[in-house]
């Protein structure tokens, strides 16, 4: 299987982190989480709207760190991380692109009803980190969805994940 640096994108609790660990455990590939790098560096259970400027630059030096490390290692890179425009998806495609190192998106495409609905159903459940409300509605607003022009490999819940990953993988 060709190297390759895969960005996930969708809006958040659409399942990109789900979607990665299944791919990181069935292929070994390497996934890199803001969220990971986040709570390494001391900040779990800390808001994003708490973080510092500086700080957010030390967790995004880090994270991009990892992943000139890895592919220069010429492991495959699962980036989980906040791929809500264009810009951003830009700004870590030209990491790989430094490197001749091609990148694809997948894009988890969730409708936002459901996402706000999982969101809701994790603050009352607390499976995982809350995200506060201004925090989910700037990332669901700001959220640009891929183009074709941008390489998108694009999953849907409806989808089987074995032929998915046998189709795209």
């Amino acid at each position: 299987m060709k190297q390759m640096h895969y960005l996930f994108v969708g809006y958040p609790f659409s399942g990109k982190t789900t979607l990665a660990k299944e791919l990181e455990k069935r292929f070994g590939f390497v996934r890199v989480s803001v969220d990971d790098v986040k709570n390494e560096l001391g900040f779990e259970n800390v808001s994003d709207a708490d973080i510092s400027d500086e700080s957010w630059n030390n967790i995004f030096k880090e994270l991009d760190k990892r992943i000139i490390e890895n592919l220069k290692e010429g492991k495959t890179v699962l980036n989980e991380y906040a791929w809500v425009t264009r810009e951003w998806r830009d700004r870590a495609k030209k990491l790989a692109d430094d490197l001749g190192i091609e990148t694809k998106i997948i894009f988890v495409d969730i409708p936002e009803i459901i996402v706000r609905k999982r969101w809701q159903e994790n603050r009352s459940k607390n499976k995982r980190f809350d995200i506060p409300e201004d925090v989910f509605e700037e990332a669901v607003n700001q959220f640009e969805k891929p183009k074709e022009n941008e390489d998108v490999l694009t999953y849907k819940e409806i989808d089987s994940l074995d032929n998915w990953i046998n189709q795209n993988m």
